[in-house]
């Protein structure tokens, strides 16, 4: 009976001391809950917190079932290639925006938008901050393990992209409830992260050095980059129809092509923009076009004073102080001082000008009137007053325009 006793105190002593340990221990809901708190409050002086946490394991096959194309979603980089997900609902994602713009939190009008890429670059902070602070503050190996590194990626268009993104076998999704400006409204964010055990058998060797590690994944990034397909489209030509003509043409109908135009090729891309130029042929029996070689500026700007004598500028004249012009094929070949002199010549001339041989207007008016009679002509005494004209201080100097146009 005493040995009974005995070991239900020690049992009850041990489980008040593990729920103390519990409760001091820094969990991932409350190390999430801690951290939105303190981001939102630092980084966008927005009062946030965390109401409600749910944690559960989700096969990757339910990915897209689990997720709302009405949302913003996040493709979240990780270590070792793994690739997670943010997504944060359309009130949250609203509640950010005009935080960010007019400076205060409006209750949510249930009117939603198609997400775009601005609001991915406005919300993708939070999103990163969250996690960058919340992992270092997490007793747990694993939880740590299980959120540190990722990083914002970029915006999936719909909830199937972001699915056929997340290949891992299973996940653990987070959902954090939150309560934005004191009860203004209400919204959801869910990291959505590979499992810890779904990582092994994806990258069953992962890096142990960091550094090593970090240089692994640029040089698979970069690879990853250099490898994608670019689609170029090539334009012989562009060819202008009537409409009538445009609608009776059939199968088998030939259109005349301009002369000239199989060594002209423009190589663009699918929106529009020209990479470049070449030359229809065929190599091995196959129609190919030849890029000619680039212009000189497109693979070394010019930029440089040393550069001038190949930038191809075109021929201007300037008056010297003798009055004479004189051509020159670069601007940079005249000097600041002939400039100013001629313009100092120009200055002269007008102030100097000859005013005898302007005839007088008053004579010529006189002269209407006895033609035309006076009721048709209005004399210079019978003109109203004219106001005063604007001051003209703000107006730039001639000469100063004179020299920024030559150079």
């Amino acid at each position: 009976m005493g040995d009974t006793e005995t070991q239900s105190v020690l049992g009850r002593i041990a489980a008040s001391g593990r729920e103390e340990r519990d409760a001091r221990a820094m969990t991932l809901q409350k190390a999430l809950r801690i951290t939105m708190a303190k981001v939102a409050d630092a980084a966008l002086n927005l009062p946030m917190a965390v109401i409600g946490t749910l944690v559960q394991e989700v096969e990757g096959e339910g990915i897209e079932a689990a997720l709302d194309d009405a949302a913003l979603m996040l493709l979240l980089d990780g270590p070792s290639g793994c690739m997670g997900a943010a997504v944060m609902d359309a009130a949250l994602v609203g509640a950010l925006i005009q935080q960010q713009t007019i400076g205060t939190v409006l209750p949510d009008t249930g009117h939603n938008r198609p997400m775009t890429r601005t609001d991915a670059a406005i919300c993708a902070p939070l999103i990163d901050m969250l996690i960058a602070r919340a992992a270092p503050i997490l007793d747990s190996a694993q939880d740590c393990a299980l959120i540190e590194g990722f990083e914002f990626g970029a915006k999936a268009e719909d909830a199937r992209t972001l699915a056929i993104a997340l290949d891992a076998a299973d996940y653990i999704a987070i959902a954090l409830t939150v309560d934005i400006a004191r009860g203004v409204r209400q919204g959801e964010i869910k990291l959505i992260l590979p499992s810890l055990r779904s990582r092994e058998s994806l990258h069953p060797q992962p890096a142990t050095d960091k550094t090593e590690h970090e240089g692994t994944r640029k040089a698979d990034l970069t690879k990853q980059v250099m490898g994608l397909n670019a689609d170029l489209r090539m334009i012989v030509c562009t060819l202008s129809v009537p409409l009538n003509k445009l609608r009776a043409l059939k199968v088998g109908d030939d259109l005349a092509l301009p002369p000239g135009a199989f060594p002209n090729v423009q190589i663009t891309t699918t929106t529009g923009r020209i990479l470049g130029r070449g030359v229809v042929g065929h190599v091995d029996g196959v129609r190919a076009v030849k890029p000619s070689r680039p212009p000189l500026h497109a693979e070394r700007p010019l930029r440089r004073e040393s550069d001038q004598p190949d930038v191809d500028l075109p021929e201007v004249e300037v008056l010297t102080s003798s009055g004479r012009s004189m051509t020159v094929s670069r601007a940079v070949d005249v000097s600041d001082a002939e400039l100013e002199a001629a313009m100092q010549t120009l200055s002269a001339a007008d102030v100097n000008m000859d005013t005898t041989e302007i005839p007088d207007m008053s004579v010529k008016l006189e002269n209407m009137a006895d033609a035309n009679g006076p009721e048709h002509v209005t004399t210079l005494a019978e003109l109203p007053e004219l106001e005063d004209l604007p001051d003209l201080d703000d107006l730039p100097d001639l000469a100063d325009l004179a020299m920024q146009s030559v150079g």
